[in-house]
């Protein structure tokens, strides 16, 4: 009898091959699923906060030059005011709407434009203190109280982040 040389694969290795590749492209699949991922997850935070730094330099460049309180501010929620600098006239106001989970801006009370959407929480607080201490008087509970900043903290849905501002105001504005 005489024994014919084989060629090719037996069953057994084209499984084996079959099984290996299968494996290998799991975890090229797994690497490039995760590195996706915290791409993707990486650019939205990027964004993100990219947006809250637009939001807090606009509202420090409005509420630094601040003048005045026409209307007392409704805590935590809202604050209009008049600023000193010609080149921001009107009565101004910014308002969070807890609804819509939105903070507002608009100028003598007409169209509130959106500043920024999807907040999960947003404190707006204006500490005071006897600032000019006009009265003479060392005792700071008998003296005349001025808003010595203006607190402005929230957070963004999906981030987590505090972002907070705190403004101090470049003229002595009474306390409301």
């Amino acid at each position: 009898m005489h024994n014919k040389p084989t060629s090719g694969f037996v069953l057994i290795e084209l499984v084996t091959t079959l099984i290996l590749i299968g494996v290998l492209g799991a975890f090229a699949g797994l690497f490039l699923y995760n590195g996706i991922n915290g791409y993707l997850a990486s650019k939205r935070n990027s964004e993100t906060a990219l947006k809250a730094q637009v939001v807090i330099d606009r509202l420090s460049a409005e509420l630094r030059n601040i003048s005045s309180l026409p209307v007392n501010p409704v805590a935590n929620t809202s604050i209009t005011y008049k600023t000193a600098d010609s080149k921001l006239p009107g009565t101004r106001k910014i308002r969070y709407d807890s609804g819509s989970k939105t903070i507002y801006f608009s100028i003598d009370s007409g169209v509130e434009n959106p500043l920024l959407d999807q907040l999960d929480s947003f404190t707006l607080s204006w500490p005071s203190a006897d600032m000019d201490n006009a009265d003479g008087d060392e005792n700071p509970s008998t003296g005349s109280q001025e808003i010595s900043s203006i607190l402005i903290e929230f957070t963004i849905t999906g981030v987590g982040t505090k972002f907070s501002v705190r403004i101090h105001p470049r003229v002595f504005i009474t306390k409301p």
